[in-house]
Parts: C-alpha cells; structure tokens; sequence
C-alpha cells in the first residue's frame, strides 16, 4: 500500500480511503485546522453496505438495514453471540494517529422486544505496553443505558498510546447473558489533538535501499547504507552524505514536492544524524531551509541545531518550520543537513515532518459570532479562575449594568485572575475588538495596572501574548467603573485545541498585587477584514510624472487588504521601526532582520523603491545603550563608539544592498538652540559633530555605489530650523563630507505649517546648494491644531474637519507639483488612519492624518491628493444681482450655490469691495448684514445660500459701472474670489 521506505500519513481522503479499503463515507476534513476539532471519519451506513464493519467475538455480521435510523435512512444492525457478547467492530489503526487525541462517538438502540441494557464504545488494543500484548480500552462512560425506545449516544474522548500497533474499535452491550440485536448509527470519529511532534506529514526511514526524494546539496555523494548503529527505532537502512568540502554541504529535501505541506502551517522537523567516523571537535549538525521567490534567489534560515554528534550513539534534531506565500509563493522551498564541520561525513534516519498547526481558516470557516459576558443569569458565563487558588463567583454587589457581576477574590499570584476560554473563538491572522469593564474592590484609591493577556499552547509550548499594551492599563481603585479596550486585536497566536484562554492579571512595578476586583460586560468581537477599492486611481500613477510616492509600513501590512491597498498607491517604501539600531543589533554583533527583510521582500516583489532609516539617530532614540560606550569622551571610549558606528553601518548597509537606493544616514540632528544647530545627543557627546562625518563616511565606504545618503530632520518650515539645516549641510560640503540629500519630515498640523513655508523649505536648500537631492519623508497632518493636546474627536470626527483636511492636501500637492526638479520623492508617515504613530503623540488620542480612513477607504485627504474635483464642495459658484430699494439705495444680494459632490462646509464670505470702472467717481457705501466674514454655514449638495448687502449710491451718476469683488472660503482652505460688474442702473444685470 505505502513504500515501505517512505511512509505518507496523509490528512486527505485518498490516502484514507486506499487505508480503510472498504470504507465508503471516510470524510476527511482538510485543514479543519488543531484550532477546531477535526473529523477524520463518519459512519452513517447511508449507502445500505455496512462501511467496512465486520463481527467482533461471536457476534453476526453487521448488515445496514432501513428499520431504524437516528438521522437519515439507514443504521448498522448486528446480533450478539449466544452469551451476549461480540458486536459490530472495524480495524481504525490507519485512522488513529499515535499519541493523538480524538472524540469517537455514536449512537445505539435495542431492537424493538429487546430488554434495556447497557452499551459502550471499547477500543481493542495490541500494543507491547499491556500484558499479553492487548488491552482493552472503553471509550467514555463504561454502562450507557439502551433500550428499544429511543437513541443513546456512546463513546467519549480517546487518546491513542504511542506504542500501540494496532486498533480495532467495537460496540457492544454489557450486561446481557443471551443474545441481543441492536442498531449502530452515525459513528463519528475527530481528532481533538495532533499526536507529540504534530500529524505526520512524511516520514523518511530509507529501508527500501533508495534516496527517497533527497538530493545532493552542493557537490556531494549520497547513498543508501546501513549505519554501524541502529537508530532508536531499530531502521537498519540510512542515508549517507560522503565527499563534504564546505560546512553547508549535505542532504537535501525539495520540501515543495512533499504533499500537504503548505503555506501557513507550522511543522515540526526531526530526525537522527550519526557520524560516519569519530570526530573529537565535537561538530553539530543544523537542518536548514533555501527559500526562492520573486524576492530572493536564496533567502536562507535554519530550523534547528543538533547538540554534540557522535559516531557510536544517534543524536536527535528538532525544530520548526512555517513559511509564507508572501510576498509570493516560493518557487523553491528547500529543506537540508548541514555540519559545523566541513569535511565530516554523517548518516540521518527518521526524518520525520508533523504538522503541529493548519494554516489559520478562512474567515468564513470560522466561528465568528463572538462572546458576551453580563452575567446577569446568576452564572460564570464561561468565566473561572485561571489557577483554581482564588474565587470566581457571581455577585450583585455591584454591576456596571444590569445587577450582576463577576467578583475575583482571594487571589495568590498576581497572574491568579479570571480566564474565559477563547477556543474556537479567536483564530491566527483574524481582528478582534476586545472590551470588559472592571471595577477593583475599594480600598484606598491607589493606582493598579490591570492587563489582558491571552495564554495559548502549541505542542506543549505555551505563550502569553498581551492583549493590552503591556504593562496594561492603570486603574484606581476607588469604587468606579473603568473600562478596558483594545480596538483590532491582531490574534497572531496558534494553539492547541481548547487551549486559548483570555484572563485579566495585575502587573504591579514590583511584588504581589492581589487586589480584588469586579467584571461586567466583556464582549469579544470579531471584526471583519476591510475590502479596499480597486476602482479609484492610484496615487502613485496619478503622481508619477512628478516624483514617487511612498509610505512608512511595518510586518501588519505584508498581507490582506493593506498589503492590496499599499501597492497599489504606492511605488515606494519605508520601514517605520524595523530598519532602526535598536530592531536590527539592539545586541552587539547579533542582528534580527527578519521584519525588515520580509518588508523589503514586499517591496522587491511588487517593483516598489525602499527608503532606509535610519542608521544613527542624533538623540539615541531606539539606539542600544552599547552604541555609545561608557558615555564619555575619552579617547579610548571615542575609539569604541566610532567603531561601533563603523561596524553598524557596515553590516545593515550591506545586508540590504542595492535593494535600498536611499539612507537617512544620521536623524533629526538639528537643534537650533545651540550655537552650532546641532543636537548635543549621546553621539555628540562622545565624538562632537565628528559623529556625523563617521556615519557618512562609513555609509558612503560600504553601501552599494549610487546609494543615496540623506540627513533627516523635521520642523524645516521652521525658520531657525531651517537656517540651522541651510548651516550644517554647508558645513558638511566644505569638509568634503559625503552628503547626497535633506529629508524634510512635515509632521504638519491641520493649521501649521503653511503650503508656503513648505515651499520655503525646499527652495532655500535648493538654491543654497547645486546637486543636493531633496525628499519629503514622513508626511502626515494632524487634525488638531499645532500645539492642541486636549481636543479628541474619538470617533466621531466631524466631516467637515476631514473636508477641511482634504483641501488643505489639494494645497500641498499642487504646489509640491511645481517643485519638480527639486523634489525628488514625497513618503507618507503611513497611509490609514487605523495605524498611525499620531495616536498616541503628543497624548493618547484618535487621529485621522493618513490619506485612507481606519476602513482603508479613500477619504477627502485621498481625494486632495488626487483630484480636488471630487473634494465636498468642489463647484461652488457666487453670483450677485440687486434690486433698486428707497431713493439712492440698492440692495445687493450675493448667492452661493454648491456643486455636486458634497457640503460646503463653514462658507463664508470674508469682504465685499467696489472698484468703479466708468462714470464720475463717487463712492458707494456699503452696509453688511453683520460683520465680516459673513457666515453662509454648510451648504447642502446643489443647495443655496444668500447674503443681502445695502448699498448707498448716493452721488452716483446712474451711468456708473464698478467691478465687485467678493473674497470667499470654505471648508477653511477652498477659496476664491467672485467678481462681476455691477450697473446699478441695470440692476446689476
């Protein structure tokens, strides 16, 4: 049936089917996932045959008949032996995995005349554990009482021995001493957990004398041979590599042609390796992986790293491997043995592949109804007490609405709080919102930190990722409710299943905070993912003939509609956090670049250009505290801090290559209150301004030639900021230090800076000095005003603000078209409101700044930004006209009509003037309803708003012609002025 020397076991309904021979309703469900529970087989007989049950001791055969079933048509029938034993039974050891958990239930009933007894479900087991070599195993309740007048369900969870060889499931009836028939219907067995290690996938034993799949990496020999040691499980055949000559060279597996193995799963790899000869270096053995893709000719990782190799004795290796189809699918994906030595030849056995974790469901499989927790029918709702030490009880000593609550007393840890099982609730890769209302048991108003946390295991790895920003979320306790909320949970946890757990804990400075406390009110919903619009242009296109346009991402944008929204807007990228000192070597000689790296993937990928930032950052933020020594400016620390500088910007520079084409070298370095315009940070303090020219330097010497090296800072429309900016680029320039461009930030505020002081900014350093390129990168505008840290609009901002935004935008991007030539790039600090750095600065609030709304749905900013026509308001005309009134009065009526795309909001018009053009001067005086501006309010769609003017023209030839001039603005930053002649005479006509 298998190769015996590499044996598949597979969750798909072929390989059950050829496993089980007869059995007809085998339903495997691929990819149910260890989230949920998983059917491996169903039992209903629907097809009138007996599904490859056969007699157990003495019993008739089983037959399928039509008399009775418990759901559809048909039901196993089968007789006992003489004596009352015996029943109908099928062999499942190709069904049941060893070591694996699983629910096996069904269904039984008593032919009618027959007299009530019991039933249960019994596992035969041959296994070299039990005595004789067989045990018997009843599955769930032992005495299930059956009769002829209904249904009763049998079985219970199973969990199957590890050294089992063998399994036949059987029903039978206990009690009885003479025979009896019964039926057997909808038999369903699931499996709950994958078995130690994960389901296998592949097992790789090389018995049958072959390679089994496994090729050369690099130029080396392999063959079939048999060890001087049998492995731990007695294989007497392994796979041998000879003629190694570097470290990486040795067997390899083309994991792409291992059936099932897909992306999103997690896997276990183990195997044994066994040197060929002894070796008193003690060398190791590492399984690692070749990942090729439209990112990357050889992307390589390693899974895991054996302990000391011997010759005489098997050494285990084991680790795990998941991968990505992002940002494509791998056109290879390669799994292979690599040696701390270079030239040692080894044997492996027992490869083995599990899958500890599916990819996460498709949202539609899932369970997303959510959970809701008042507790007002006196219950836990789910609710229990995570170490069993404290209590957990329900309580009409307070509520936050209703009249009950649930009370967490007597708790010993500060992690003894209450859990709820999120289990089938909560799954990898979806959002959630996540809300409880918490009040602490009154004591003397102190302050304590109350965090959300989940707990989730994995094959036997449990982890606590926070659902609160950690530490949590500060609550006094002073009798009050006060309530904890987390919008868009991003779940990123696999588990076990039945093992998710959310729970409430302290997290005091230090010591034990066992404060009691109240819930009321959780709700955990899911949220669904957004879907972007496809028809709408592009920001990047519509913006192409003038520069490129970018945005500041992170890893929660490589996939789903943000990942669909950025490239579509947008041909270049920045990383927000994962390109920084502290991200990349926050210890020295240690480098994580896996963020960054699939960021960059990303970009390559979709043709997209990548900003580097930043190497150093003049004020030490995100910087590790060994970047700059012992702080002082000895010269023996000034040798340490300029060659970890060196070291630094050496090892990103060239791990990032030519795939970065620019690098905010050093960062916000200005500061204009010193007489030197620099900020005296911790480089500075060590090495003065010579920090500068070491970065540059260093850039310059290992990044790839034609990368371009910028300094970076903010507040440029600021004039001593960019006197001070104007003063160190010229200072740089005269020493011959390598610089190659200014980065202006513009983190500008809905009403700072203004269109014209960005246009400053970027036309002084232009004409000061001839070649030096110029980006913006890392715009955004706030909504609140510059210097504004109260105003919080939540979520309810008004449209007129997001109106008044979206012009000022159209503002910026028609004057930052004519900077063609001097401007080079424009990068957004982000592109939705649902991630953006101005939540949580200068204070904890919602901001709206980015072009897409937390829906990911264009905006008026979008529309700023693309085509003002589309902006609310876009259309609104004036027009005049008067009518003669009492002897030398007129009155003078001025109209606004909207357009057709939305409100005008907050319309005014801000003057009125006379020029006359013909007759004898004379000057009319004009009266208004009110002072200027003159407010017309919102104005609905196509709708109409008037103001009436008196005019004197008193002393007026009637011949007289002027020319009206009226001032105008809406939405605060779309403005105009109406002008038209007027001829009194003529009634303005």
């Amino acid at each position: 049936m298998f190769d015996s020397a590499i044996k598949y076991t597979l969750h798909s309904f072929r390989d059950r089917i050829v496993s089980l021979f007869c059995v007809i309703s085998l339903v495997i469900v691929l990819f149910a996932g260890h989230i949920g529970a998983q059917t491996v087989a169903t039992y209903g007989f629907e097809d009138g045959t007996p599904d490859g049950w056969s007699s157990f001791n003495g019993a008739s055969t089983p037959v399928a008949t039509n008399t009775a079933a418990h759901s559809g048509s048909f039901s196993l029938l089968t007789t006992t032996s003489s004596t009352g034993a015996g029943g109908p039974s099928i062999l499942v050891s190709r069904v049941l995995l060893a070591g694996a958990k699983y629910t096996i239930t069904g269904f039984v009933q008593l032919t009618p005349g027959e007299t009530a007894t019991n039933a249960n479900f019994t596992m035969k087991r041959s296994d070299p554990s039990c005595s004789g070599g067989t045990c018997y195993d009843t599955i769930g309740t032992y005495q299930v009482p059956v009769s002829n007048s209904g249904w009763a369900q049998i079985g219970g969870s199973y969990t199957v021995s590890t050294t089992e060889t063998g399994l036949q499931l059987y029903a039978q009836l206990v009690g009885p001493t003479t025979a009896q028939s019964f039926y057997l219907d909808d038999v369903v067995i699931t499996e709950t957990a994958p078995p130690p290690g994960g389901t296998p996938i592949a097992t790789y034993t090389f018995a049958d004398g072959g390679l089994d799949g496994w090729a050369p990496f690099g130029s080396v020999s392999l063959s079939n041979a048999a060890p001087p040691v049998l492995d731990p499980n007695g294989d007497q055949q392994a796979l041998l590599t000879t003629n190694r000559t570097a470290g990486f060279m040795g067997p390899s597996l083309n994991l792409l042609s291992v059936p099932n193995v897909v992306a999103g799963a997690t896997y276990q790899v183990s195997a044994y390796v066994l040197l060929a000869a002894p070796d008193n270096s003690s060398p190791t053995a590492t399984i690692s992986t070749k990942t090729t893709d439209c990112a990357s000719s050889g992307a390589f990782g390693n899974i895991a790293t054996s302990g000391p190799l011997s010759s005489t004795v098997w050494t285990k290796v084991q680790g795990t491997l998941s991968f990505s189809n992002l940002p494509g699918p791998p056109t290879g994906l390669t799994l292979y043995f690599q040696s701390s030595s270079a030239t040692d030849s080894f044997y492996i056995s027992d490869v083995v592949i599990g899958e500890l974790s599916p990819p996460p469901p498709n949202p539609s499989q899932q369970d997303n109804t959510g959970i809701t927790s008042t507790f007002e029918d006196g219950g836990l709702d789910g609710w229990s007490s995570r170490t069993g030490n404290s209590t957990v009880a329900n309580s009409t000593a307070a509520a936050h609405s209703g009249t009950h609550s649930l009370l967490t007393t007597g708790r010993t840890a500060n992690y003894d709080g209450p859990q709820i099982n999120v289990s089938n609730k909560m799954y990898s890769g979806s959002r959630y919102n996540i809300s409880a209302w918490v009040m602490l048991v009154r004591t003397d108003d102190s302050n304590h930190v109350i965090n959300m946390s989940l707990q989730t295991t994995l094959d036997g790895n449990t982890s606590f990722p926070s659902i609160t920003s950690y530490p949590g979320i500060t609550v006094p306790a002073d009798g009050n409710w006060h309530q904890i909320s987390v919008i868009g949970y991003n779940m990123a946890s696999s588990y076990d299943p039945g093992t998710a757990f959310l729970y409430l804990q302290t997290v005091p400075p230090s010591g034990a905070d066992l404060v009691s406390f109240y819930v009321d009110d959780f709700q955990l919903s899911y949220v669904p993912p957004p879907t972007i619009q496809t028809n709408i242009p592009s920001i990047y296109k519509t913006l192409s003939e003038f520069f490129p346009v970018g945005a500041e991402i992170d890893t929660t944008d490589l996939s789903g509609p943000h990942a669909q929204l950025l490239t579509m807007h947008f041909d270049s990228i920045v990383s927000g956090n994962d390109m920084k000192w502290s991200s990349v070597e926050d210890t020295k000689g240690t480098y994580t670049y896996g963020n960054a790296d699939s960021e960059v993937r990303l970009a390559v990928c979709n043709g997209m250009k990548i900003r580097g930032h930043n190497l150093v950052w003049a004020t030490g933020a995100q910087t590790p505290a060994y970047a700059t020594g012992d702080g002082t400016n000895s010269p023996a620390n000034q040798a340490v801090v300029t060659a970890n500088i060196q070291e630094h910007i050496q090892s990103e520079v060239q791990h990032f290559g030519s795939n970065v084409y620019v690098w905010d070298v050093v960062n916000e370095l200005l500061d204009p209150s010193q007489p030197d315009c620099l900020a005296h940070g911790p480089f500075y303090n060590v090495l003065g301004k010579s920090y500068i020219d070491i970065a540059l330097q260093a850039a310059r010497e290992y990044a790839p030639a034609g990368t371009k090296l910028f300094i970076n800072d903010y507040s440029t429309t600021d004039p001593n900021r960019l006197a001070c900016l104007v003063q160190v680029v010229g200072d740089l320039r005269s020493r011959g230090i390598p610089l190659d461009g200014v980065g202006h930030e513009m983190h500008n505020a809905i009403n700072y800076p203004s269109t014209e002081a960005m246009v400053k900014a970027i036309d002084t350093v232009a004409e000061k000095f001839s070649g030096i390129e110029q980006q913006i990168t890392e715009m955004d505008m706030s909504v609140y005003n510059a210097g504004d840290a109260t105003s919080n609009y939540g979520n309810d901002i008004p449209p007129s603000v997001l109106a008044e935004q979206g012009w000022l935008y159209a503002h910026y991007f028609e004057a930052l078209r004519r900077l063609r030539g001097k401007l080079s790039a424009v990068t957004f600090w982000g592109f939705a409101d649902d991630d953006t750095w101005l939540d949580g600065f200068p204070v904890a609030r919602t901001d709206y700044p980015l072009p897409f709304d937390m829906g990911l749905q264009a905006k008026p900013a979008y529309w700023g930004i693309v085509d003002r026509t589309q902006l609310p308001g876009f259309g609104l005309r004036f027009s005049a006209s008067t009518t003669e009134g009492e002897r030398h009065t007129s009155t003078l009526t001025i109209t606004a009509t909207n357009g057709s795309v939305g409100p005008a909001y907050t319309t005014q018009i801000s003057g009125i003037k006379l020029t006359q053009l013909f007759g004898p001067r004379c000057s009319p005086q004009i009266t208004a309803p009110g002072s200027f501006p003159i407010v017309l309010g919102d104005i609905a769609t196509s709708g109409t708003v008037s103001a009436a003017f008196s005019i004197n023209i008193v002393g007026c030839h009637p011949d007289s012609i002027f020319l009206l001039s009226v001032p105008w603005r809406s939405a605060v930053y779309h403005t105009g002025t109406f002008e038209t002649i007027l001829d009194f005479k003529r009634n303005g006509k």
